[in-house]
């Protein structure tokens, strides 16, 4: 009995276990302790008071334990305070004999207590499982919920300081892989994958905003969103052909009852790159393409009185020494927000109703690039009756996007990789023709010399919804009814002028404009519109019967798209002062216009069974049947089950002693089935397309002439069905110390089959025929994640960690592949998305070790060593071998810690990401990294033996294959670690404030991208185009937050 009693005094000693936890979360670092806001109650405790000015007594929980630590504070007087002892013990003098004490204790409830002494017990207070999670068609909560559900709160949006919300799910959430692969303003969306890549075809998850499935995201006011909810298992399968790939809920803002609210936030950020790397300046561009020269027995593209002039500058005419980042490149560029909100009402009505203005500036110098936004936003709810209850959602955006004719592409193709030794402007002043192109010159390629492109993107989103309780009929029925109406309107217009731009002919002297080779003033216009109908009807049943609760309902919804695109083209214009198509040439060979449109539809039923019994045993079954048109009838319709179970544990009687350390223990496991029907449509039958360019007319008659016509492009596959994702989880949820710890954890499987791809086999061109979708892959995807959080205060100061890690790797089990495909190069077997290179060995330092190699025509030391991987005696491709990694990440993970001090908030989170590769090559000109690691014939042995690159082997127009081939000897690793976001704010006291008429005002500054350690070094580890892409940027962002 005795050890039993120190076994259990030693689990109770919480101060041992916080200490443990918080080392093992934070791993080793300093937690920080800054803390909450003014008006918050400081550190919770028990009171109890006695007769004069001293009061003392003991605090303990339900089951009658003493709770060490617990605050005790005199009411109205924070400064005056007393924590409890190892017996839950506690002493207090009151300044005020007739002062009331206030007491609390982390994951307990607070009390305020007058009497003259006694025993005091705080009740437990599980706010995170009683939290509601939104799940499809519904919320349920968060300790009953059976599958694998994430959610990020409005608050952790608040602290990203982010314009595309797809940017803050990176490392924010478990079974997340996000990758921001450009910073580009309004085209900054994230790649998303939920718990990694399980298909061969389209791994994008469905996104679902307000119960509406294809609503975009990325471009939400960060404000108006109330969560966001990730269904990652069978969870997802209620939403049956779309859910394969995993299911993103958002749900926005609504009206509450109770005083009228308004909000404003404000924003001011500056931003730049996170990583630009130095490129070679012209003497080092010049010594590299001599190496390159004299490697390959050529004459020197620079002689020594080149070189000379290089050096001393002294003509800037034919041998200038530009920097073509700094030539197209501020230091920082300007982004501003501001959003005002509305929202309040009565029981009968309310409303939340906000609108937004946005704006993102290029990183460019002189650039028309802009991206601006306006966003209006309004959720209505009556209660009409005791029964009906209606409801009423619009949402309008504007987006515009102005730029120059260039494509960013096309630009970032120049911006870096350019010639140090030309340059945007002669030493006169005049624009400067391009290196390798008239118009290549990066400078004006950026600006809107050339022309000028405007893109308007406009969407409205209505939903109109009615509820009904059917309580006349029998308690707990109820029906309901949503119609959603999307509309986008689009339009685009591009204006190409010519322009003056000039070469200096050194025969002559004299600089010649070359304006007749930039083309004639040309317009390109367009417009597209499109309507996506909705329709939803759902009948559900919720009631309890005694220990028994039953969630059930049944549903109908069929939804039905239609596009239209239109396109025309003029050129020959008089003047640029008339830019539109009338006033373009009237022969057939200056003017151009198309156009198309398609039409999509689906039809689903579907349903739900929750059970519950005494919030201990949970049961949970969804089927679907789903019917998409992409199908041949007797395919067309698909049948998507999914069953999910939990166990709480700690519900159990026999549990109850451990309740003191383990507050919360649920298990929970999971089995469904989900679709995915993403293919081009009409596969099912053959296809014909129209011949009308002048290279693909038909020549009829004995006297010929070219005819339209059509041809068969599509061979029919009257076969093809659904692709089917079998998914499986197991896991479990716990939380200790009445909820100051907590740790979650799953393990997933995703057997992919019938997966959708295109058969590996030749067609003959002159056919004109293309293979359909077959229902042949399969690929296994497995992995696990696991969340755990640490949370507790002392006094004015609270503080929390949250960790999280997603681990997934995926093998294909079979791809239809060549036969002829060596078995080392087979995507069978192997992660998808990975390299087929050579393999690399070394760089040979001697003629004696190319000569005892098997080796490329032409090598000589400072040229790769390649492996022969076939033994055949011969470097060919098929030597090339496939490899497991990718620029996608296995590992995913995210550090966030959180602590205030009264008024003043601090937030940090770390994101990062392992186990991914990306191929970096050099370019020309190419980045210094390249230059200095490189095998050179002038440097020593043993220089040349520590050599991390080749020899040099390309000029601006001339490569050498034999080290330019894709090697695993440029592969570099993409695994990094990033401070994502660090945000300090301070909350003025509401004593300060509310004289002005303000019920908050907060101020803060935060900072994004701000520092990230890994081993690609040359540009930002996130970007798979690489020097060739708009770099992702670090932002410091100023805020102010207002309530009246």
């Amino acid at each position: 009995m005795r050890q039993t009693q120190k076994i259990t005094g030693f689990v109770h000693s919480q101060a041992y276990v916080k200490a443990i936890a918080c080392l093992v979360l934070a791993c080793g670092s300093t937690l920080p302790t800054i803390a909450a806001s003014d008006d918050s109650v400081a550190p919770q405790s028990q009171a109890v008071q006695q007769d004069g000015v001293t009061v003392k007594g003991v605090v303990v929980d339900e089951q009658g334990e003493p709770i060490i630590g617990a605050s005790v504070i005199e009411k109205g007087n924070k400064s005056n305070g007393t924590v409890t002892d190892l017996d839950g013990k506690y002493v207090l003098r009151l300044k005020n004999g007739k002062s009331s004490v206030e007491v609390s204790y982390i994951g307990f409830k607070t009390v305020t207590v007058s009497i003259r002494g006694g025993k005091i017990t705080l009740q437990s207070d599980n706010k995170l499982l009683d939290e509601l999670v939104v799940v499809g068609y519904g919320t349920q909560k968060k300790a009953t919920l059976t599958g694998s559900v994430s959610q990020i709160s409005s608050d952790d949006l608040g602290k990203m300081a982010a314009t595309n919300i797809t940017n803050v799910l990176a490392g924010k959430t478990a079974g997340v892989i996000a990758n921001t692969r450009s910073g580009e303003p309004g085209a900054d969306d994230a790649s998303i994958l939920i718990r990694g890549k399980g298909t061969l075809g389209d791994t994008s998850p469905l996104i679902v905003v307000d119960g509406v499935a294809d609503r975009s995201f990325g471009r939400l006011n960060p404000d108006d969103i109330e969560s966001i909810s990730i269904l990652k298992d069978a969870s997802a399968a209620i939403y049956g052909a779309r859910a394969a790939n995993g299911v993103i809920l958002v749900t926005t803002k609504r009206g509450k009852a109770g005083k009228v609210q308004v909000k404003y936030d404000g924003t001011l950020s500056f931003s730049q790159p996170t990583r630009i790397p130095e490129m070679l300046n012209a003497y080092e561009y010049a010594t590299y393409t001599n190496e390159f020269d004299k490697g390959r027995g050529a004459a020197l593209t620079y002689p020594e009185t080149a070189i000379q002039k290089i050096k001393d500058g002294t003509d800037q005419i034919s041998f200038p020494d530009t920097n073509w980042w700094d030539a197209v490149a501020k230091d920082w560029a300007t982004n501003t927000q501001h959003s005002l909100s509305v929202s309040g009402g009565s029981e009968k009505m309310s409303f939340y109703t906000s609108v937004q203005y946005m704006e993102q500036n290029p990183i460019y110098r002189n650039s028309p690039q802009k991206y601006k936004q306006y966003q209006f936003t309004t959720n209505l709810d009556a209660q009409v009756n005791k029964s009906i209850k209606l409801s009423m959602d619009i949402l309008g955006r504007r987006e515009t996007r102005d730029r120059g004719v260039r494509s960013t592409e096309d630009m970032f193709g120049y911006f870096l990789t350019t010639n140090p030794m030309s340059a945007p402007y002669y030493p006169n002043g005049l624009l400067r023709k391009g290196f390798d192109g008239v118009t290549n010159n990066a400078v004006l390629m950026i600006s809107d010399i050339p022309g000028k492109s405007t893109t308007t993107d406009n969407t409205l989103n209505i939903k109109p919804k009615i509820h009904v309780d059917l309580d006349v009929l029998t308690k707990g029925l109820y029906a309901e009814g949503y119609a959603a109406l999307d509309f986008e309107f689009n339009n685009g217009k591009t204006i190409n002028n010519p322009f003056d731009i000039y070469q200096y002919n050194s025969d002559t002297q004299e600089y010649e404009n070359l304006r007749s080779s930039t083309g004639n003033i040309s317009v390109s216009s367009w417009s597209s519109n499109s309507d996506r109908i909705t329709l939803n009807a759902r009948i559900g049943y919720t009631r309890a019967f005694g220990d028994h609760k039953v969630d059930a309902f049944v549903s109908y919804e069929q939804m039905k798209y239609k596009y239209n695109y239109l396109s025309g083209y003029r050129t020959n214009f008089m003047s640029t002062a008339l830019p539109d198509l009338n006033y373009g040439g009237t022969k057939d060979s200056d003017k151009d216009n198309g156009g198309y449109s398609d039409e999509f539809a689906r039809q689903n039923w579907f349903g739900r069974v929750n059970y519950n019994y005494k919030d201990k045993y949970l049961a949970e079954a969804t089927l679907r049947y789903d019917g998409s048109m992409n199908f041949a009838k007797g395919h067309r319709w698909g049948l998507f089950p999914s069953f999910s179970a939990g166990w709480v544990m700690s519900e159990e009687g026999w549990f109850k002693p451990l309740t003191k350390a383990v507050n919360f223990l649920k298990v929970k496991a999971s089995y469904g089935v989900m679709g995915n029907d993403n293919i081009a449509a009409y596969q099912y039958l053959s296809t014909f397309s129209y011949r009308a360019s002048d290279k693909n007319l038909y020549a009829f008659g004995t006297t010929p002439s070219l005819v339209q016509g059509v041809y068969a492009s599509t061979v029919a596959n009257p076969l093809v069905t659904w692709e089917k994702a079998h998914s499986w989880n197991v896991g479990f949820s716990s939380q200790f110390l009445n909820g100051i710890l907590g740790l979650d954890f799953d393990w997933f499987k995703s057997a992919r089959r019938d997966i959708l791809i295109t058969r590996n086999a030749s067609v003959p061109t002159y056919s004109g025929l293309s293979l359909p979708s077959e229902n042949l892959g399969k690929v296994d995807n497995t992995g696990f994640e696991a969340v755990a959080f640490y949370r507790d205060h002392k006094g004015d100061w609270s503080w929390n960690v949250t960790a999280n890690v997603t681990y997934a790797k995926n093998k294909v089990k079979y791809m239809d592949e060549a036969t002829k495909t060596p078995e080392w190069q087979r995507v069978t077997g192997h992660s998808m998305d990975g390299y087929t290179l050579y393999q690399a060995k070394g760089i040979y330092q001697t003629q004696e070790e190319v000569d005892n190699s098997v080796h490329l025509d032409g090598a000589k030391p400072g040229d790769l060593i390649y492996e022969d991987t076939n033994d055949d005696g011969k470097i060919t491709f098929d030597d090339a071998v496939r490899t497991d990694k990718s620029a996608t990440p296995r590992w995913m993970f995210g550090l966030t810690l959180g602590g205030s001090w009264k008024g003043i908030d601090l937030t940090a989170f770390f994101q990062g990401q392992a186990d991914a590769q990306i191929l970096v090559k050099p370019t020309m000109n190419m980045a210094k990294d390249f230059y200095d690691g490189r095998y050179r014939e002038d440097a020593t042995a043993e220089e040349n033996a520590h050599a991390k690159w080749p020899r040099a082997f390309m000029s601006v127009s001339q490569v050498n294959d034999n080290d330019a081939l894709d090697s695993d000897w440029w592969l570099r690793d993409a695994s990094f670690v990033r401070l994502k976001s660090l945000e300090i704010g301070y909350t003025f006291p509401k004593s300060l404030i509310q004289h002005i008429g303000l019920t908050n005002a907060r101020i803060y500054v935060n900072g994004n991208n701000l520092f990230t350690i890994d081993s690609v070094k040359i540009f930002d580890p996130e970007m798979t185009a690489g020097i060739k892409g708009y770099p992702i940027q670090r932002s410091w962002t100023f805020g102010l937050n207002l309530a009246f």
